[in-house]
């Protein structure tokens, strides 16, 4: 069975000399492994822009700076610190139109965004519902995190090789054969080795991430996140 699956292997190599030096030299086992945890966030991000579409630029600065002067209030309201406020700076120009009448001027529109950190999720959703109604809001979207996500995120990849390596005796005891050590580990997909092999995975998978939302009828809800890690691992084959 290994003197077979070794042929395979060189075979493989010959017909595809592009992709013969992505393959490892050795008889092997190539698994991989996504190990995941629903988990409640203790950090939500809100990105928002206030926008004003009066034609008088000095109308439009008030009006913006009165809808951001009522924004700060809101956050401070809620025990959200002034550095966790980022303004950028106000800009006007030109609206983007998908039909504009000929020889109509292009709209002008008055623009600031914020991006605001939100540490106590106690106070989320007073800030959100209130945000929700405010008039002259644009592009309002959310997000969750962990404060302590790097150490999730380290216990979740030590699950994920062990589950990589619990594959790999299995699929070595269904060959008859032992597992050697393992010779290659990638944190996400070895791409180059799977397309060779015809074993390419689905990324979608491995992904890792805040939930990011945009649906209005749950900004307002403090909601789980799953966090992710995935490998690629390859284990050399040993004898019987």
């Amino acid at each position: 069975m290994l003197k077979r699956f070794a042929a395979a292997l060189l075979l493989a190599a010959t017909a595809l000399p592009g992709m013969a030096a992505d393959l490892p030299n050795h008889p092997f086992i190539h698994v991989n492994a996504t190990a995941d945890q629903y988990i409640m966030p203790d950090v939500g991000e809100i990105d928002i822009d206030i926008v004003s579409l009066e034609p008088d630029a000095e109308a439009a600065f008030k009006l913006v700076n009165e809808r951001l002067e009522a924004g700060r209030a809101l956050f401070a309201e809620n025990g959200i610190a002034p550095e966790d406020v980022l303004v950028q700076d106000i800009v006007r120009r030109p609206r983007k139109v998908e039909v504009l009448p000929e020889g109509q001027p292009l709209p002008m529109e008055t623009r600031v965004s914020l991006h605001i950190t939100v540490r106590n999720l106690e106070h989320w959703t007073p800030v959100m519902r209130a945000l929700l109604v405010m008039k002259d809001l644009e592009s309002l979207t959310v997000a969750f995190n962990r404060s302590d996500r790097q150490k999730v995120e380290a216990d979740l990849l030590q699950q994920a090789l062990r589950m990589a390596k619990a594959k790999a005796q299995e699929i070595a005891r269904g060959v008859g054969a032992k597992l050697g050590p393992a010779s290659g580990v990638s944190i996400g997909a070895l791409k180059n080795l799977s397309n060779a092999m015809g074993m390419a995975s689905d990324s979608n998978a491995r992904s890792s991430g805040g939930r990011r939302t945009g649906a209005r009828t749950e900004m307002a809800l403090v909601q789980a996140i799953r966090l992710a890690q995935s490998v690629d691992v390859i284990y050399r084959i040993g004898g019987k």
